[in-house]
This record gives structure tokens, sequence and C-alpha cells, in this order.
């Protein structure tokens, strides 16, 4: 089990990244946070600036109050600067917990903005890719990159804001340390006094500074190497983890899980991938507890340094009281704003590794090739399958070999065969989910990848055997986001037998179905669930309608009874219907049987029957069911 973790640690090495790709990386990260939220944008920067401030006020009133004090000052003046210091403070205060409640406002809008991108890049990303388990691995990855580990508000708050904020820092605490360069008239003439009395003193706390900065730049460098490895590691896991919790949160799966005592099964397979992330952030946490105790003595090493330097310059009269606790405290602030530049910087560099898997998804480049035509006469359409043949990504063998198929305009057409003989595969090539291994199809005799993406997209009503609805409204389901035409919806379902179920339903054909939305849905049937998706192909109104055994969960007489009416209602389009049932078949111009990814007979119901080929065998088989249709 080691052995193969330190393989998988090997494959995902963090990238090195050049600090001018760090910064142009940087760049573009802002431009995309500013362009998905303006207001957070702007807040954010407007916090840093206002936190690298606050530490400065007290310091430099603490300052004026204690010299004040120990000069002799008046004591009304002395109020004054404390009046001043609260004041500025309270109105510094007031303006971070106002920007903070925008921050949390623009934060919904930045985050929303981020993830609809993956979620519109999937939506229409190449269907075969979407099918690639590298391209899954690749959105998992990429989710991780936007809202997990990767996470731009973090980047942002944690990284982005603490840089900027530490650079102010620098820049106010050597203003306010500038009180150390001042050389004394002194009579004394001692060599450590000339020492601390020279303006190049200033270099012990310079190189005092930057002694904890290299060492926190070392540990940052392998704490994120080895995070960054480690989380890229569980992704995987990751992936297994959100399907559990999908089977868990999603009631239909309750039924299988109870009767065939799946729990067991299922928590055993995450024990082993929480067993193995365990083992991988045990040992990440002995390591960065190792680091972090050299990063912690680097910085007391720099505090008794400073501590000494200061005090000694105050022992021989260089600079006040008041100066000593200004001095330590900028020295203390302006270490801390190193070191953590230096660890955000390699936080820069982990979250811009992290965000390269986001960039690299939403900038993957779909292989479909559409053409220019964009009209078509959708009553009048020929199809053509010539010399088709397809295997799937990853698979040496052939699911379609040498499929040649005409399909006339207005022709139905029914493909029968046994269950996994490439029925469905070939429907997948038409519509174009997948594009043919060898070979081209044809619509009106003009290669189907010469028509315009919107042509193609609109060729063709289908319903799958594994159709999907929604849980949303009937409605909704039935004219998927077209144009809601609520008399086009009443009159498809009534066309497929579904009208008066929907209007004994509470909203009618504004009722929800399935318990997946914050109002209480409505369960349906198996065959009202069948008969909502056909609406849903006949609502479409395309040009080529396909029906892919999607009536398999009634009954052969049911199913007759649906082709039957089916083949009415499409009687001018071109129509598909393809099954391992035979009950469509009677109603077609035209039937084909394939099997093994080949057409093996073509001809009509009556020729085929007669024909003592596999045809026969499934009709013979099957025909006392439907025998009546």
């Amino acid at each position: 089990m080691i052995h193969k973790l330190n393989i998988i640690r090997r494959v995902f090495k963090m990238k090195n990244i050049s600090l001018k790709e760090n910064i142009s990386k940087t760049i573009h990260v802002l431009k995309v946070i500013k362009m998905a939220s303006k207001g957070y944008f702007y807040v954010f920067i407007l916090q840093a600036v206002i936190s690298s401030i606050l530490p400065y006020i007290s310091i430099f009133f603490s300052y004026l109050i204690i010299d004040g004090i120990v000069d002799g000052i008046p004591g009304s003046e002395i109020m004054g600067y404390a009046y001043l210091m609260i004041a500025i403070n309270l109105f510094l205060g007031i303006t971070n917990n106002l920007l903070n409640y925008y921050n949390k406002v623009y934060s919904v809008e930045l985050q929303y903005n981020l993830d609809s991108k993956i979620a519109s890049k999937t939506f229409n990303i190449d269907y075969s890719l979407l099918e690639d388990n590298e391209t899954m691995k690749l959105i998992q990855m990429a989710e991780e990159g936007c809202s997990g580990n990767g996470d731009p508000k973090q980047y942002c708050e944690d990284v982005l804001s603490k840089l900027l904020s530490s650079v102010l820092s620098i820049f106010y605490g050597g203003f306010l340390l500038s009180g150390l360069l001042v050389v004394k008239e002194i009579e004394e003439s001692s060599f450590l006094l000339k020492v601390l009395n020279n303006p190049f003193s200033v270099l012990i706390i310079v190189v005092a500074l930057f002694i904890p900065a290299l060492v926190s730049k070392y540990v940052m460098k392998k704490n994120n190497e080895k995070s960054y490895e480690i989380m890229m590691t569980n992704i995987e896991g990751n992936r297994q983890f959100s399907y559990f919790y999908q089977i868990c949160s999603n009631y239909k799966y309750g039924k299988d899980i109870r009767l065939y005592h799946l729990q067991k099964m299922f928590i055993s397979k995450l024990k082993t991938v929480r067993e193995n992330a365990d083992e991988l952030w045990r040992d990440f946490s002995v390591f960065r507890s190792k680091l972090m105790s050299v990063s912690i003595f680097g910085n007391k090493l720099l505090s008794l340094v400073s501590y000494i330097f200061v005090g000694m310059k105050a022992m021989y009269g260089l600079i006040s009281v008041g100066n000593v606790v200004a001095y330590v405290a900028a020295i203390t602030i302006i270490s801390q704003a190193i070191t953590l530049i230096v660890e955000r910087y390699s936080k820069v560099h982990l979250f811009n590794n992290y965000l390269d898997n986001y960039f690299k998804y939403l900038n993957l480049e779909s292989t479909k090739e559409y053409g220019e035509i964009s009209e078509i006469d959708i009553n009048n359409l020929s199809i053509e399958f010539k010399d088709v043949s397809f295997r799937y990504p990853n698979v040496e063998e052939y699911t379609l070999k040498n499929i040649n198929l005409k399909i006339d305009a207005g022709q139905k057409l029914a493909i029968v065969g046994m269950n996994g003989a490439g029925k469905t595969t070939l429907v997948k090539l038409l519509c174009r989910l997948f594009e043919p291994t060898e070979g081209e199809i044809l619509v009106n005799n003009i290669p189907l990848k010469s028509y315009s993406k919107e042509v193609c997209e609109n060729l063709f009503s289908v319903v799958f055997q594994d159709f999907k609805l929604f849980s949303y409204s009937i409605k909704d389901n039935v004219s998927s986001g077209l144009n809601g035409d609520a008399n086009k919806v009443h009159e498809t379902l009534s066309k497929t037998g579904l009208s008066e179920r929907v209007d004994k339903m509470p909203k009618s054909i504004d009722t929800i179905i399935y318990q997946r939305s914050k109002e209480n849905g409505v369960e349906i049937s198996g065959g009202e669930a069948q008969k909502l998706a056909i609406s849903r192909a006949l609502y479409k109104d395309s040009g080529i309608v396909i029906l892919d055994e999607p009536t398999a969960a009634l009954d052969p007489k049911a199913e007759a009874d649906i082709y039957e009416k089916f083949n009415t209602l499409v009687y001018n389009k071109t129509a598909l219907f393809i099954s391992h049932r035979m009950s469509s078949c009677k109603f077609c111009d035209e039937v084909i049987v394939i099997d093994k990814g080949e057409i093996i007979e073509k001809g009509h119901h009556d020729l085929l029957v007669n024909a003592k080929g596999l045809y026969n065998k499934m009709w013979t088989a099957q025909a006392k069911y439907y025998s009546e249709a």
C-alpha cells in the first residue's frame, strides 16, 4: 500500500512556476475575479489597505503619549493624542465592519459566477469528452481549484490581501524606523557607541529581518509541495465520497440499498479510501510540525536581536523611551510582514497550481467541428450512413462496423436487435454525441458536420432508454426551456394521454415532480415518466424523431399502444423506433436488424417475419405478448 501511495505522489508533483509566470497568472486571476464580481474586487483591496494601517495607528500614538509623559507635556495635549487615536481607530473599525458586510454579500456573487463557469462548460462540452474518465477527473480538479483548495475568495483574502497589506506595512514601518538613521551628537566616543550611532548600524536589523524570511521561504516551499501532492492524490477519493453522499441523499437509491443490504459494501469501500487519506494527512502533520519549529526559532532569534539593538540605543540616550516602544513594535510588524510575504508568495505558487486545473478545464477545447449551413427544411429530411464504423475511446473492439443505411424523408424506420447490439450507439452518432471513427453521416445528402451547431441541435427530438426528468415543474420538463407555452404543453400532454393525470395534480402543469426541490414534489410512475419524456420530444417538434427503447418499463401491449399512437403523431416526420422488442415494427416502413454492430437484415416487417432469420426468432418469441396489438 505504501509503495502504491509513493507512486501516486510522484505523479502529482506540484509544477514549478517562475516569478514572472506567477505574476502573470496572478494578474489573470485578478482579472477573472474582477469580471466575476467588481464589488468583491474593490472591497478586498480596501480591506487590505485598512488592515495594514491599523497597527501603526496605535504604535504612532503610543510613542507620542509615552514621550509626552516622559517630557512632561501638558495633560490636555496627551489626552488629545489619546482621543485622536481612539477616533481614528473607531472610524477605521466601523469602515472595516461595513466592508466585511459587503464582502459577504459580494462573495456569494463571486462564487456563483465562478461555479457557473464550470457548470456552463460542463453543459456545453462535447458529450464524448464528458463520458471520458479523464474529463471527470479534470472536472473534480477544477472544482477543487474553484471552490476547494484553490478557492479564489480564499486566494484573495488569505493570500493577495495579506500580500498587499504586508507590502504596505513594510512601507509604513520603514518610514517609522527612519529615526534610527538619525546621528546624535555625543561626547563619549567608545567603539560601541560609535557603532550604535552610525546610520549603517540599521543593517544589523535588516540582516536579522531577512534570516527568518529565508527560513520561512524554505519551510513554505516544502510545505506547499507536500500539501499539493496529497490534495491531488485525494482527488479520486473525493470523487468517491461525493458519489457516496449523492447516494445517501437521494431517496431513489433507498429501496435497493435496504433490500440488498448494500450499506456494508459502501462503508467498506469508503473505509479504504479514508484510511489512505488518513495515512497521507498524518504524515503531512508530522512533516509540517517539524518545519514550523524551524520557522518559529528564526522569528524568536529576530526578536532577541531587535530588543538588544534598540535597547542599547536607548541606554546610551540615542533614542527616547517612546521610540523604543515604537521601533520594537515596528520591527516586529515588519518581520511578520516579510515572513508573511514569503509565506503568501509560496501560497500564490500553490494556489496558481490549483487554479491551473480550473482554467485548464475552462480552456478545454471542443473537438467537434460545425459548418456554416444555417438553414434546413425540417419537414423534408433524409439520412444516410456511409461506411460508418465506430469504437469507443480506449476500446479496441468496434461497436458498429460498416453501417450503410439510407432513410428517406418521412420514412419510419425500426431498428431492432438484442441488448448490446449497437442500436443506441447508432443514435448517439446520428445526434453527434459521438463522431464516427470511420465513414460519415449525411442529412439531405450533405455531411452532418457541415451544418451549424444550432441546426444540428434542433434536428432531433430523442427519447433515450435512460431518459432523465428533473425535479422541476411539469411545464419546465416538457418545454425544456424553449418558450414555455402553457397551451402547447397541455396540447402535447393530451396527445400522450397524460393530461387527465396532470390536471388532477395540485398545480396542474406547474406541479413539481420528485422530491429534490424546496417544494413538495409529486411522485410519478415509470409509465407516466416515459409518457412525459415522449411529451418533451413532441413539444420540441424537430424534423427527426427518435424513440430509443423509452417504453421498456411498460408491458408489451401498452408499449404497442404507445408506438401506434406515436406513429400517428409523427406521420409527416422522419422517425426511428429502436427496440429489442418488436411492437414498433408493424407500423414502420422498414426494419433493420443489428447484431454485433452490423446490419444483418433489412426489409419490411412481413418480409422479415418470413425470412427465418434473427428477426423471425425475436418476433416469434415475443408475438404472444402483443398479437392483439
